[in-house]
Formats: C-alpha cells, sequence, structure tokens
C-alpha cells in the first residue's frame, strides 16, 4: 500500500478557502486552489511513501503489470486507467465538451499533439460534496427559443432563425452563437446579461439559469460563453448527487467543492468562458447535443458499500462504510478519506488515513478491510 501525497493546483478559477479547509490548512491561501490530483496522470502524478519517493506514474510505468495487474493492462494499457481529484471552482471552468477514443485517435493521426495529447476518450464523474453548480448537456432549439422568447435580444433571434429548418438545429444554434463576429460579440453578451438580470427574478428554472449566467458574467464579462451556457441545462448538485458526464456532453462547472474522477487524459475542446482557444469545427465535431449526462445519487451494492455506476470501463467509485472489505481485488484500486480516521489492513500491513489522505493499492493486494470512524471513497476498475 502506497500513501499518496497528492498535487494541488493554482490555476485562476480556483478557490481560496475550499481545499485548503478540508485539509485544515490556513485561508485565504496565497493563491487560489483549484484542483487536488490523487493519480498518475503526467502532468502531475502523486508521491508515493516507496523508498527514494517515486511518483505514481513512475511506480506504474516500471512495471505495469504488477501495479495494475495482466487484466488492467490488456483493457486500457500501461497507464493507471484513472485519476482522483477533489474539485474545487471558486468562479465558472471552462464550457467543454471531451472526444471519444476513436474521436482523439483519428485526429491525432493526422494532426499530432495539435489538439489532443493522448488517444483515449476523458468520461468524468462529479459527485457534490458541498452544493455544487453546474451547466451540463444541451437544451433543444425548442427549449431555447422559449428562453429567447422571455429574453428579447435580437442577435440571439437571429442565431435560432440561422439554425431553423436545419438538419441539425442544435449544431446550427451552437455554431451561430459561436461563430458571432467578433466586433459583434460584446454587444450581443452585454444585451443578453442585462436580460438575465431581468429573468433572474423569475422563480423557476430558467431564471435560476439566468441568475447563474448573470453571476458567471461578474468573472468572465464580454465571454461569447455567457450566451452558449443558455443552450445548456443549469442545474444545482446537492451533497451526495453526482453527474456522470460522458464523451461528447458539453458541460460546465461554475461553483462548489467535489470530488472527481475520471479518465486518465487531457483531451479538451473549449466552447467559452476561457483565454485559450475555442476550436469551433472541431467542438461541434464531437459535441452531441442528444446525449445528456445521468445525475442521480449512489446505489447500494451490499451493506456498507455504496456505488456511482458510470457508463465508462475506466473507473467506478464506491463510497464504503469502515467495518467493510474493499471491493475489487484483482485491479488497481486508489483509497480517498475524506473526513475522518480510518485503518486499512491487508496481508502486507496496515495504513491509517485521516482528513484528506489517499493511498494507492497495487493489484496484488489482496484482501483489505476498512476500520474506523470516517467517510471513505473508493476508485476500482469494473469488473476487476
Amino acid at each position: 500500500m502506497d500513501r499518496l501525497r497528492p498535487v494541488v493546483f493554482n490555476d485562476a478559477w480556483g478557490s481560496y478557502v475550499a481545499i485548503a479547509s478540508l485539509q485544515g490548512r490556513a485561508i485565504p491561501t496565497a493563491l487560489p486552489e483549484s484542483e487536488l490530483w490523487m493519480g498518475a496522470h503526467e502532468s502531475g502524478p502523486a508521491g508515493t511513501s516507496r523508498p527514494g519517493h517515486p511518483d505514481l506514474a513512475r511506480v506504474v510505468a516500471e512495471d505495469p503489470e504488477r501495479e495494475l495487474g495482466a487484466a488492467c493492462v490488456a483493457r486500457h494499457g500501461s497507464r493507471l486507467p484513472f485519476l482522483l481529484k477533489v474539485l474545487a471552482p471558486g468562479r465558472a471552468i471552462s464550457i467543454q465538451a471531451h472526444p471519444t477514443a476513436e474521436q482523439a485517435a483519428r485526429l491525432r493521426a493526422l494532426t499530432g499533439d495539435a489538439v489532443y495529447v493522448d488517444d483515449s476518450a476523458k468520461p468524468e464523474l462529479l459527485l457534490a460534496i458541498t452544493r455544487f453548480e453546474v451547466f451540463v448537456g444541451m437544451r433543444t432549439v425548442q427549449e431555447v427559443a422559449g428562453i429567447a422568447a422571455r429574453l428579447g435580444v435580437a442577435g440571439v433571434d437571429r442565431a435560432l432563425d440561422a439554425a431553423r429548418g436545419a438538419e441539425d438545429p442544435e449544431h446550427a444554434l451552437l455554431r451561430a452563437v459561436l461563430e458571432t463576429p467578433p466586433a459583434q460579440v460584446p454587444g450581443l453578451v452585454r444585451q443578453v446579461v442585462a436580460a438575465c438580470v431581468r429573468l433572474a427574478e423569475d422563480a423557476d428554472e430558467v431564471g435560476e439559469a439566468a441568475a447563474a449566467v448573470v453571476e458567471v458574467a461578474e468573472t468572465h464579462p464580454d465571454d461569447i460563453g455567457l450566451v452558449v451556457l443558455l443552450l445548456m441545462h443549469h442545474r444545482v448538485l446537492r451533497p451526495g448527487e453526482y453527474v456522470d458526464v460522458a464523451a461528447g456532453v458539453l458541460h460546465s462547472y461554475v461553483h462548489g467543492l467535489g470530488l472527481e474522477v475520471l479518465a486518465n487524459s487531457d483531451n479538451v475542446v473549449r466552447a467559452g468562458l476561457t483565454s485559450k482557444e475555442v476550436n469551433v469545427e472541431e467542438l461541434l465535431r464531437i459535441v452531441d447535443p442528444t446525449a445528456g449526462a445521468v445525475v442521480g445519487r449512489g446505489v447500494e451494492l451490499e451493506p456498507g458499500v455504496e456505488v456511482f455506476p458510470s457508463a465508462t470501463d475506466c473507473f467506478l467509485l464506491h463510497r464504503v462504510a469502515p467495518g467493510r472489505q474493499l471491493p475489487g481485488t484483482t485491479g488497481p484500486r486508489l483509497v480517498f478519506c475524506l473526513r475522518g480516521r480510518v485503518g486499512l489492513t491487508s496481508a502486507t500491513g496496515q495504513v491509517t488515513l485521516g482528513d484528506v489522505e489517499s493511498v494507492f493499492l497495487p493489484a496484488g493486494e489482496g484482501d483489505v478491510v476498512l476500520e474506523g470512524a470516517g467517510e471513505v471513497y473508493l476508485v476500482t476498475v469494473p469488473g476487476l
């Protein structure tokens, strides 16, 4: 068992209080803290407790079959197939979509690393620790038309007119918004935000979405992504609720504190709320307007073991009560203690975890029993 030293990221959209508060550090922090990574991704591999403290990416690379198991390597290759994060947006993260593995591989064969950096999909699951606000999945053109009628913004009406009658009207509407001439973007966005200020007074889902757009506008003024948000469903996750985001689903995480597990990939295309490139053609190629994210709560697998179902075969997130044996014995596992103090015992030894601490269990670790008192999450590879 390898105790992990997670990596903190300091993106501008992060929180000055959330992650530090979980870890019991002083707040506010000097820099915003956006993510706490526990995994083996090359951009931020966690340290391990092995002699010399090699990072987890190096540990896995030196002997993939020993660390991941032969079945995991056969299915997913020689990299740990998942990454676990604590996610803490203090302001909205860029609007994004992720490709399928086939889409990524096909484009990389033509363009190298120009757009995608690996041949993997990037499905992800976000579990709310606190109230967590998101925009996820696209509305139909008819739904957007209903919002537009209440907005009364001519530029939005023109985009809708351009989409009506198209073979794929949702794609056409997204294109019309994203291809707004740059000189016209500030005026359109300001009119939309001003209209959202008025709509925010309405006590319905559209009013809540409009209020969220106004809040996002405070940190992303004049960004065309503010209009794109109105093409998407607005949701508020309560603690314990999760959203499963597959390839092709347009999404933006607005504010909150959550636990995110995702495939070990960095493939992303953006659609706004960012200073980075917005690749409209590639975004339209991979976005699936009919694909909605799955929102729900965990399901009891057995007494004391809850799972959060996902469509991917890269990861499966569990919540495990102390006094139980951890699921999964033939693949890699990652255990994360959010709160409390727990002990993990296997044939090789024992590790104690406190608040916001984690451990990597290699494929050969075998049976592991969880004891103590705390809120504990486990990531496994489905079927292993």
